[in-house]
């Protein structure tokens, strides 16, 4: 079960020492970040074998740039753009089809039965496939605006350093992702 990330002062310490070539500080980051950033490559490319990885790519790149991090930045959103950068490259060299795929259940999604009846189960359960299906009907840069905000809680600024963009680019994203998921839903509706 992932555990709650370390704060930011806690993880720019870990990273210091990361630069250092402390080991057992690359592995404490790595367990700290390793399943949302594994969840998030998973739904942008799809293909387990490829969010594994681009994972060891992304941990890689953190390891060999420890030494270059700027502090003014939060580590946990350079690990993200680290990560996001590699899944646009995999996709820019692999994505030839458009065809649309199915999106994967995330690897700790582990829900409880928290709803009292199977109707309400079977409900809650259809509503998550629509809104996995929506999702689906994005380009591969919506749905990371989307992902980084309602999943992840990054702000606009944080996912236009993420995304290498000007902040008026996500929102801008953002306003095209959501008011397209709104017409996918509707149009999905019975």
């Amino acid at each position: 079960m992932p555990t709650k990330p370390p704060s930011p002062s806690k993880t720019h310490r870990l990273l210091r020492r990361v630069a250092k070539g402390n080991q057992s500080a690359f592995e404490e980051l790595y367990q700290a970040f390793n399943v949302p950033i594994y969840n998030y490559l998973l739904r942008l490319t799809h293909k387990r074998a490829i969010a594994e990885n681009l994972l060891q790519e992304t941990f890689l790149a953190v390891w060999e740039g420890a030494g270059d991090f700027r502090s003014e930045a939060r580590v946990k959103n350079w690990i993200y753009a680290i990560a996001h950068h590699q899944a646009v490259a995999w996709l820019r060299k692999t994505l030839v089809d458009e065809q649309p795929r199915e999106i994967p259940l995330t690897e700790n999604h582990r829900q409880e039965d928290a709803l009292a009846n199977p109707e309400e189960t079977a409900f809650a359960n259809a509503q998550v496939k629509d809104i996995h299906h929506a999702l689906e009907g994005l380009s591969p840069t919506h749905r990371a605006v989307i992902e980084l905000s309602y999943v992840h809680d990054f702000t606009y600024r944080e996912i236009a350093r993420i995304m290498d963009c000007p902040e008026g680019t996500v929102k801008s994203r953002m306003s095209y992702a959501l008011k397209r998921l709104e017409g996918i839903l509707k149009r999905g509706e019975r």
